[in-house]
């Protein structure tokens, strides 16, 4: 049979006069008031005070209807967060209308200190019981709109008043009715924003200064473009003011007498050029581009910036034939969403013309090169054909089957790697650590892992061996967010040895095997199934914060 807990009780409405720190005490018996301790619950404090926590008195101010205001309760609000009625002093809130509740008081709107009476974007501002007038800020437009239910409303400034601009008047525009009968502006110039057209009816064509339809008695500045239809300049014509302006000319233009240029010439259009165009020690000849002195040709898009400043850019495909590429720059970015290394094809130009039935061809280079690797051309090699042989000094590789067609000069060979190079393949970075120069290694090390058959790994502090990495130390710690496993990590080396555990259940150790878990505990009907009815050990921990396990349950002390 379960066991009753009592706690401390009285019928009366008092409290307790003494309590242990931590007890509880109820009074009960409907009897509670705001002026007394009945109907409440009790719990000592660490000086034996009681102090109070609840009770009836408290839940019987909340047992109404929810959204109605209701007489000496506790207000609560319904499920859309509402109540039906608020009342504040001579106030009161009523579905969309406040209103005072003494008759004839005024209703004052008041912010405290600098505040502001404000009225939120999109709303209306209405006079008249039929809205005759309405405003309202349009916050996607920026406009503050003055409308009216009927008719087109109108608003009167009277005669000879200014309509004024700035926090000290700086710019006014009025209607002059007394002296001049014509709208005047003052004190300030007039600027049209971006898309602004202005538009002169007037469509008079001017033959002189006097009889345009707009005329100006001081100079014109036109900061953009200018478009007129037709232009006759008589007398002298200067463009620009300076030497860093320019001149910008779209139609075809023809040019009746000489021209000279003094400064620097930009042609927009086409230009067409027959032949070799050559510019100091560079020459443009059909689609290369060539130095014609030294070996070494710079492209530099801002000279003026130094070394490290200006953008090239390329478009379609870059091809780099050399045997060396390198990027002095500081960051790099690739849109190809993958990096390929060792790429096992190698294209090759041939360097001379070699005959049908020659075991042997020069070739342009030999790098990355290998012995047994396949070689093919579109014609003059047969299939299947490899490379025996590489002579490094004098390029030239030995076939294992001769040519059948003779292979002009220039004609695109294409190497395929068929051997393996053993050679590692990753990303190779140099830093430096207590003032000492050192490289790291990501990548696949081919003699790598448990068997020694390969794995892709991390090396802190590596060895370069010819391409072949190796570890000085240990290999690099990895930081990981996530780690997702096709198998299970086995115990020996740092994992569970499983991927899949009860739900709630705990873990414990199997010594080398996997971890094992135990049942999920019967929540539904304790004690039964999975659950044990005899409890022999339990686990906890010291004040040290030690696991240990007892056959005690000691709240302890503090």
């Amino acid at each position: 049979m379960a066991s009753n807990i009592l706690i401390k009780r009285s019928t009366g409405s008092t409290a307790p006069g003494t309590i242990t720190f931590g007890e509880l005490a109820i009074t009960t018996g409907a009897n509670g008031t705001q002026g007394n301790a009945g109907d409440r619950l009790f719990v000592g404090d660490n000086n034996g005070a009681a102090q109070v926590v609840g009770g009836r008195y408290f839940t019987d101010m909340l047992d109404h209807v929810h959204g109605t205001l209701t007489a000496s309760s506790v207000a609560i609000v319904d499920s859309n967060s509402k109540v039906d009625q608020w009342k504040v002093d001579d106030i009161d809130l009523n579905a969309n209308v406040i209103t005072t509740s003494t008759t004839d008081t005024d209703l004052i709107l008041r912010a405290n200190g600098t505040g502001k009476i404000v009225v939120e974007d999109g709303q209306e501002l209405e006079f008249g019981t039929t809205g005759d007038v309405e405003f309202s800020f349009n916050d996607s437009d920026a406009v503050l709109d003055i409308k009216r239910v009927a008719g087109t409303p109108d608003l009167r400034i009277a005669d000879d008043m200014k309509l004024n601009f700035g926090n000290t008047k700086d710019a006014s525009i009025r209607y002059d009715e007394t002296t001049s009968d014509k709208i005047q502006v003052e004190g300030a110039d007039w600027n049209y924003g971006t898309g602004v057209q202005v538009n002169f009816a007037d469509d008079t064509d001017a033959s002189n200064v006097d009889t345009a339809s707009v005329t100006f008695d001081g100079g014109v500045g036109i900061a953009k473009t200018a478009y007129i239809k037709d232009l006759n300049v008589d007398d002298n014509t200067t463009l620009g003011t300076a030497a860093g302006d320019s001149l910008t000319v779209n139609a075809t233009t023809t040019f009746q007498n000489g021209v000279t240029f003094n400064g620097t010439t930009t042609i927009a259009g086409t230009t067409s050029q027959t032949g070799e165009f050559s510019i100091d020690q560079l020459k443009l000849d059909g689609n290369i581009i060539s130095t014609t002195s030294g070996t070494e040709m710079i492209i530099d898009p801002f000279p003026a910036g130094g070394d490290a400043e200006g953008l090239v850019i390329i478009k379609g495909d870059l091809q780099i034939d050399g045997t060396t590429t390198t990027v002095n720059s500081a960051s790099m970015s690739v849109n190809d969403p993958t990096i390929e290394l060792g790429d096992p094809t190698t294209v090759l130009t041939s360097e001379g013309s070699t005959a049908s039935g020659s075991t042997t061809i020069v070739v342009d280079k030999v790098t990355g090169l290998t012995a047994g690797d396949a070689i093919t051309a579109a014609s003059g090699i047969p299939g299947s054909t490899t490379i025996s042989s590489i002579n490094v000094n004098t390029k030239t590789l030995t076939l294992s089957q001769a040519t059948n067609a003779t292979i002009a000069a220039g004609t695109t060979l294409t190497v395929t790697r068929s051997a393996d190079d053993a050679l590692d393949r990753g990303v190779k970075v140099h830093y430096y650590d207590g003032g000492a120069a050192k490289f790291g290694f990501f990548g696949y090390d081919r003699t790598g892992g448990a068997d020694g058959a390969g794995a892709w790994t991390f090396i802190e502090n590596a060895t370069d061996n010819n391409t072949v990495f190796g570890v000085t130390g240990n290999r690099g710690t990895v930081v990981l967010g996530d780690l997702e496993l096709d198998t299970d990590l086995a115990v020996p080396f740092g994992g569970t040895g499983a991927s899949t555990f009860t739900q709630y259940g705990i873990l414990y150790g199997n010594a080398a095997g996997a971890l094992q878990v135990t049942a999920e505990a019967n929540m539904t009907t304790p004690g039964t199934g999975s659950d044990a009815t005899t409890s022999f050990q339990i686990l906890t921990v010291t004040s040290g914060g030690v696991p240990v396990w007892t056959n005690t349950i000691d709240g302890g002390t503090f």
